[in-house]
């Protein structure tokens, strides 16, 4: 039997991923990686062939930095590496496919709560708010990072440990079939979708299209698993046996009402079956977030927390990497909200610049570039970004991208002055738009910087933050 909480044995290992062993040694498995550098005492090391580099090429070292197995659609050449090291030797046909096949497995052994979590816009935001909120009552494991998708999800996976009463698990996508393999993997007891977007529009073709990839997540869950949904997004409204969340829907048994903002995050009252939790506080900014922590609300209630246990984990709430991270500079403020975008959620960190705009007291500036993936309808969504924009009342924009010159081009059309609208369509150069930005800014500006994650706009707050 597959015991990773304890050490699995390379014959072990090597039949839950459906491979052959080649070679056993005496080491046992406790965690899987997939990047050599990363390899220490107890790893599985998963070789993979990527754009960049093949994980078959480090084979030899990642025996020799203490791996216990090596997972490789190619036998080594010389297996004595391996054998001097103690090290197992498991030969497959497709080693991401084990890997899912091993994490699947071994969560079969977890005695966890699963919460999975997908959608277009909040998914990250929202899966912290269900684990800190989780946390005040379980020893909780969640997704890290971006690993979310069909090589990060089943490392994720792996390492649920035996402690654990609850995972919060997020899942990506960017094409039909996708959830649906992640959730089978996942069995999730509960399923959370957060907001029907635009992303990957380009791959499915439409927003019904996008909704029907993110229902796959239903397809793993488990026999008597609950579905938590967005009672505000009437794509998905009359899913059966769905339990709904809403900030406007004053049918949802789950709703956020009498929402305000103190300037150093949000407080509501979250309106639940049981009764009203008056004063939750959240450390974030804008309506939207208040959605993202009524879903973990929602899983709070369903997993048997108290309103006190539920209002301490979102008040512990801490964001991640480059979403949303506020910071000041020069008595300048700078909301850097860069790791991803869609025009939603470009939309949302507007109105939340707008807010702090005005307890500032300054000026609200957008630095905006492409936002990617939205296929045939790349003009149509800039363009609504653009016209938001100007119904709004940003007071400069600045774009950056062939396609964000569409924003520039519609917020004109709709009035806003085009002497405070600076276009520059080059992304591999940022030093234009740098020196015009820095040149434009003054003291009690609010500057938002966001696109989608491709195109680095890392680059211009760094440079922004530096001087």
């Amino acid at each position: 039997m597959l015991d990773i909480f304890h050490g699995a044995s390379g014959a072990s290992v090597a039949d839950a991923c459906k491979g052959k062993l080649i070679y056993e040694g005496e080491k046992k498995v406790k965690s899987a990686v997939i990047d050599s550098r990363k390899v220490s005492d107890g790893d599985l090391f998963v070789a993979i062939a990527g754009e960049r580099t093949d994980g078959h090429l480090y084979l030899t070292s990642a025996a020799e930095k203490g791996a216990a197995a090596v997972l490789t659609e190619r036998i080594p050449e010389d297996l004595s590496p391996f054998e001097n090291n103690g090290c197992s030797v498991i030969l497959c046909e497709n080693t991401s496919l084990s890997l899912a096949c091993l994490s699947a497995e071994h969560k079969k052994e977890c005695d966890v709560l699963t919460v999975g979590v997908t959608g277009s816009v909040g998914k990250t935001t929202t899966r912290q708010f269900i684990a800190v909120v989780l946390c005040a009552k379980f020893p909780t494991h969640k997704t890290e990072g971006n690993f979310n998708n069909a090589l990060g999800l089943p490392l994720t996976l792996l390492g649920i440990r035996e402690e654990h009463k609850a995972a919060v698990i997020e899942m990506g996508m960017s094409a039909r079939g996708e959830i649906s393999f992640l959730t089978k993997l996942t069995r999730p007891d509960i399923g959370v979708i957060t907001v029907i977007g635009s992303s990957h529009i380009e791959h499915l073709g439409s927003r019904e299209g996008i909704r029907d990839a993110k229902l796959e997540i239903r397809d793993g869950m488990t026999d008597d698993g609950i579905l938590v949904l967005n009672g505000d997004e009437p794509l998905l409204s009359g899913i059966e046996n769905a339990v709904y969340v809403s900030l406007h829907n004053k049918e949802c048994p789950y709703r956020a009402e009498n929402i305000r903002n103190d300037g150093d995050g949000m407080i509501f009252d979250a309106i639940t079956p049981d009764g009203v939790i008056t004063d939750c506080r959240i450390p974030t900014l804008g309506e939207h977030t208040v959605l993202d922590a009524m879903y973990a609300v929602t899983v709070g209630k369903l997993a048997g927390l108290t309103d006190s246990e539920i209002k301490l984990g979102l008040s512990s709430f801490v964001g991640v990497g480059m979403r949303q991270n506020i910071v000041k500079h020069n008595g300048i403020t700078f909301i850097n909200d860069y790791y991803n975008a869609s025009p939603e959620s470009i939309k949302a960190s507007l109105s939340v610049t707008k807010g702090l705009t005005k307890d500032i007291g300054g000026r609200t500036v957008a630095v905006i570039g492409n936002v990617m993936e939205l296929g045939d309808r790349t003009e149509e969504l800039h363009r609504s970004v653009g016209k938001y924009v100007s119904d709004i009342g940003v007071d400069l924009l600045f774009t950056f991208g062939n396609d964000a010159a569409y924003i520039a081009d519609e917020a004109i059309k709709n009035g806003f002055d085009s002497e405070s609208v600076f276009v520059f369509t080059d992304i591999t150069d940022e030093k234009p738009i740098l020196a015009t930005v820095k040149e434009k800014l003054i003291e009690n500006d609010c500057v938002l910087i966001k696109a989608s994650h491709g195109i680095d706009m890392g680059r211009i707050a760094k440079i922004l933050l530096e001087n």
